[in-house]
């Protein structure tokens, strides 16, 4: 069969040549459910400050997969004898299959479902996708009948039980060598640059014990471990990914958009399940419309939506009935966002007990009926944690970024342990407040010079 070729940004030519596997994964690239993905965007309202970012799950995943075939070729020629094939092709599979469940603008939606009680994350809708009666499901079964089950269940390991599963999720995996590069590109950003070359040329293999000395019965798998002269490239991927989140993935504006997108979400489906199908003026045949009524867990229903369904929905719904959500819908359409308050950033600064002291005036104000409507005061908190040092010896080793020592004498330490630059880093907490006009802006920035 002749060969096929996708032009990528970031990696350039990635080829797939003529053998049974890779047409597998062309022929995967390929189905209904994979080509959704072209119409999920990667950053959701990122293009929104980053005019660039308007990159899909689609190319991340392409990526992926070319990232977690060339830590495949790599493992293939440490591990010689002892590799094993069928392992390494479900985890490519899984690495290219890994965000098949991300529904319309990615976190945001998947955090309206968990408000409204629905526990299911995309990486249980990727499973279910791989599991159920569609195009992708067809064509893994068709080349070996056990291969959906055995990619889904790596998919929803909460931690990897070896090597093989540590390419498709773990500190350093084939998820995030792809998204680091390709999302600092479409950015524009300066932020986020690491090695990328110089960590792969310098990864090696170790024996890990798992389990350490109060599991009952520990054990021996191969992880990766970085070469001593790779601790600053190292640093540069940890330091890069950090810098992306704070700079990048929680940008104020980005927020206050997901915020608002995910405020006008819940208003909607509160109105369709009392049947108010008016006030949110959408047409009961609409794919949210569905699949709210469904109960949110129909697969196919969730499928039917995409960035391009919710982004095309939004002149219907700010033509609603419902001032509020007319109000949410046509603002994010033309980019009229909530003002942000970074209250964390301020209470910082002032050190003390600000911030708690501000969040306590502010769930008083809101009790007291002090602002409107509930939309009047949109609030964002979370954090950022750079890295999380675990023992060479802990069940999360496999997790992990391991260096081992100069000279190579010893156990490989965490990086934490070798770093002072990633020792040093530390959690960032962010707690900022959304306003919806002036008048509720000059409210918030009252309630915090009575604590600063």
């Amino acid at each position: 069969m002749k060969p096929q070729r996708i032009r990528d940004p970031v990696h350039d030519l990635i080829l797939f040549s003529g053998e049974a596997f890779e047409q597998l994964i062309w022929s995967l690239i390929n189905t209904r459910e994979f080509q959704r993905l072209r119409r999920v965007k990667q950053l959701g309202f990122s293009e929104l400050v980053f005019p660039g970012a308007t990159h899909t799950r689609f190319s991340h995943s392409v990526g992926v997969f070319h990232a977690a075939r060339s830590l495949v070729a790599l493992l293939k020629r440490l591990l010689g004898s002892s590799f094993d094939p069928e392992r390494a092709d479900i985890a490519v599979c899984a690495a290219l299959l890994h965000d098949l469940g991300h529904g319309p603008f990615s976190h945001t939606f998947e955090g309206v479902l968990t408000s409204r009680g629905m526990t299911k994350r995309h990486e249980k809708w990727s499973a279910e996708i791989i599991r159920g009666d569609t195009e992708a499901h067809s064509i893994l079964d068709a080349y070996d009948a056990g291969l959906p089950d055995k990619v889904a269940d790596l998919l929803e390991q909460e931690q990897p039980s070896d090597i093989y599963a540590s390419m498709v999720s773990s500190q350093f995996d084939a998820d995030r060598l792809d998204y680091l590069r390709r999302d600092k590109l479409m950015t524009g950003t300066e932020q986020g640059g690491f090695d990328w070359a110089w960590l792969l040329n310098n990864l090696e293999v170790e024996k890990l014990t798992i389990g350490g000395d109060d599991d009952a019965d520990p054990f021996e798998v191969d992880g990766f471990i970085i070469a001593s002269k790779a601790l600053q490239a190292a640093e540069g991927y940890l330091l890069g990914r950090f810098h992306l989140y704070t700079q990048v993935y929680l940008h104020k504006t980005t927020r206050s958009a997901e915020r608002m997108f995910a405020t006008l979400v819940n208003l909607v489906a509160a109105h369709i399940e009392q049947g108010q199908f008016a006030f949110t003026g959408l047409a009961k045949k609409h794919p949210l419309v569905i699949f709210i009524e469904n109960g949110c867990d129909r697969l196919q229903d969730y499928l039917d939506l995409d960035d391009a369904v919710m982004t095309a929905a939004l002149p219907a719904l700010s033509c609603a009935e419902d001032p509020l959500v007319a109000e949410l819908a046509g603002r994010i359409r033309r980019r009229d966002l909530f003002k942000c308050f970074d209250a964390g950033a301020k209470a910082d600064l002032a050190g003390g007990d600000t911030r708690a002291a501000f969040r306590r005036l502010l769930n008083e104000a809101k009790r007291n009926g002090d602002f409107g409507p509930e939309m009047d005061v949109l609030e964002d908190s979370t954090a950022v944690s750079p890295y999380k040092l675990h023992e060479f010896e802990s069940k999360s080793a496999l997790e992990k970024i391991l260096i081992r020592r100069p000279g190579g004498e010893g156990r490989p330490e965490d990086v934490a342990r070798l770093s002072p630059v990633v020792e040093a880093l530390e959690e960032r907490k962010i707690f900022r407040v959304y306003t919806r006009n002036r008048a509720v802006s000059e409210l918030v920035e009252g309630l915090w010079k009575r604590v600063a």
